[in-house]
Formats: structure tokens, C-alpha cells, sequence
């Protein structure tokens, strides 16, 4: 499926993989579990807010016109959808559902970003505070 298609379909919650180029860097989300946060626009122009996950994964070493790949869970919005999970899930943890079931082990499919050729998270060289050397 198309990140179109899901728009159009009003998705939420599939593993997509999409790739544009970034239109805009948005300030980091510190409200509960801190992301960074970016636009794309795909080639059909559509944008879509990836939010990446800093708790989870590193920052990744964006900048705007870079060409990228992302694979994660796409959600709808009515301004082109959001992609989350944009990282590998090695949770072995349980957590009680809503229905008192008991889910244990990773909670989505593994995501990535695909930037100047490389894979986040791994590391060109790694810079104090996070940073990521080019």
C-alpha cells in the first residue's frame, strides 16, 4: 500500500514504507516520550510528519533537502499522516492490555530511516551530546 492509499483509506496503524525529501524540521516533542520531528513530501507531493522516537533510537543526522527512506507505522491525519515507530523494537517486556490479556515481547514491526545512503541508527561517528558526524 501507498502512504496516497492509506491517506485516502483513512489508515492507522500499518507498517509503511514511504520516502520523500524533508520540507521542514520541526522542533523536538517533549511531551511523554520525546521524538524528533520532521516533514517529508513524497514525490506525489503529499507531506507526512515522521516522529522518531529519541528514546528508543538515536537522533537521526537530517538536514533539510535530504532524500530519505522511512519505514514505520503510519497513522492518518487530515494533513497526510504521521509516521511513527521508526525504530527497531527489542522490547521483551509484558504489558496488560486494556482487556486484562497479557501481550509480552515487541509492539511493532521494526521501522528505519534510510538517509545519504545510511541506515539510522547506525553511527558515522558519534559526537558528544548525541550528535552524528557526516
Amino acid at each position: 500500500m501507498t502512504v496516497e492509499e492509506a491517506f485516502q483509506q483513512r489508515k492507522n496503524g500499518i507498517p509503511l514504507t514511504i520516502g520523500g525529501v524533508i520540507v521542514r524540521i520541526l522542533s523536538d516533542d517533549h511531551e511523554g516520550i520525546h521524538h524528533q520531528r520532521f516533514i517529508i513530501k513524497t514525490e506525489s507531493g503529499q507531506t507526512v510528519l515522521v516522529a522518531h522516537n529519541l528514546e528508543r533510537a538515536y537522533r537521526a543526522p537530517i538536514k533539510l533537502d535530504d532524500k530519505v527512506e522511512i519505514h514505520g507505522t503510519y497513522g492518518w491525519n487530515s494533513y497526510g499522516g504521521i509516521i511513527h515507530n521508526t525504530h527497531h523494537d527489542d522490547r521483551d517486556d509484558c504489558e496488560r492490555e486494556k482487556d486484562d490479556k497479557m501481550i509480552c515481547g515487541p509492539k511493532h514491526e521494526d521501522g528505519w530511516i534510510v538517509f545519504v545512503g545510511k541506515k539510522s541508527p547506525h553511527r558515522t561517528k558519534n559526537l558528544p551530546g548525541g550528535k552524528f558526524q557526516r
